[in-house]
C-alpha cells in the first residue's frame, strides 16, 4: 500500500500540467508594450512626460483600460546608481492578451470618420514622442 501512495504521489508531483507556457499568446498576466528611448538634440524629458501625458489621453478618449507608464532609466554601478539620465523608457500596460485584442477590435470597428480622428489623436502623440526622443528598442512583455 504505501509503494501504491509513493507511485500516486510521484505521478502527480512530477506531472507537467504546471508548466507555464512561454508562448506569448498564452500570457496569464499583464501584457506591457515596453518602448526604450533616448532623448534626442533638442528634445526633453518634460516633452516625452508630455507626449506620455497625450498617449495615455488618447487610450482613455478611446475607452480603452490601459495604463501609460514614462519612466527615466539611471545605470547602476559598485557605488550604486550614477545621477545622470541614461534613457527614457515607455510601459503601456494592458490588463491581459484579451484587453488588448478587445481594443483592437474596437479600434478595427470604427466609421471612417472616427477612424480619422483617432488616427489624427494617435499621430499627435506619436509626433510629440519623435520630437523628444528616439526609440531603440521596443519589445513585448508578459507580466506576471
Amino acid at each position: 500500500m504505501r509503494y501504491f501512495l509513493l507511485l500516486t504521489f510521484s505521478i502527480f508531483s512530477f506531472a507537467d500540467d504546471h508548466r507555464i507556457s512561454t508562448d506569448f499568446s498564452d500570457c496569464d498576466g499583464k501584457v506591457v508594450n515596453y518602448y526604450v528611448s533616448k532623448i534626442i538634440s533638442g528634445g526633453s524629458v518634460e516633452g516625452m512626460m508630455k507626449a506620455s501625458k497625450m498617449h495615455q489621453n488618447f487610450y482613455d478618449e478611446q475607452g480603452a483600460n490601459v495604463k501609460v507608464y514614462p519612466a527615466l532609466q539611471y545605470l547602476r554601478n559598485d557605488d550604486g546608481t550614477e545621477e545622470k539620465l541614461h534613457r527614457v523608457s515607455t510601459m503601456v500596460v494592458w490588463d491581459s492578451v484579451n484587453s488588448w485584442s478587445e481594443w483592437r477590435e474596437s479600434i478595427e470597428a470604427l466609421s471612417e470618420e472616427d477612424r480619422k480622428l483617432a488616427d489624427k489623436k494617435y499621430n499627435a502623440f506619436v509626433a510629440m514622442y519623435n520630437k523628444n526622443t528616439e526609440v531603440v528598442a521596443e519589445r513585448r512583455w508578459c507580466m506576471l
